[in-house]
């Protein structure tokens, strides 16, 4: 897919999902724990724990005991995620920019306005759910 192969030149072609959403979570100015993460995208404290495993064994994340509780673990995002974050909005920028000239403005903009009264979630980006859904919409490579 188009996000795949322009993170892949980027250098990030370890690339996988939930990756972005988590990362983007993890860069917000305040602490952020595991548990966080769980509740953020409605998955087990377990499971999120998995998901920052992983990224902290690919250099994205580093874990650490929280001061306040012990039993928390505040999740920190590695200069590595911050590179990955950066070319991930330029990525979608460019197939933003494509996907634009294939559908035409007015295309587009009824696109855009679909997805807003599909799904109230923010956190949903348009690329995505054209990703994800109707991937001949997008531009090949």
């Amino acid at each position: 897919m188009a996000l795949d192969a322009e993170m892949a030149g980027a250098g990030f072609a370890d690339r996988r999902l939930p990756d972005g959403r988590v990362l983007r979570l993890c860069a917000r100015p305040d602490d952020v724990t595991i548990s966080d993460i769980g509740r953020s995208m409605g998955i087990s404290r377990q499971a999120a724990s998995k998901i920052v495993g992983t990224l902290g064994e690919r250099g994205y994340v580093t874990v650490s005991a929280s001061a306040a509780d012990g039993r928390e673990k505040i999740v920190t995002l590695t200069p590595r995620a911050n590179q990955y974050l950066a070319a991930q909005r330029a990525a979608a920028r460019r197939i933003e920019r494509r996907v634009r000239a294939e559908l035409g403005t007015d295309a587009f903009d009824a696109v855009q306005q679909l997805v807003a009264v599909l799904t109230p979630d923010e956190d949903v980006r348009m690329r995505d759910y054209i990703r994800a859904h109707h991937p001949e919409l997008g531009p090949s490579g």
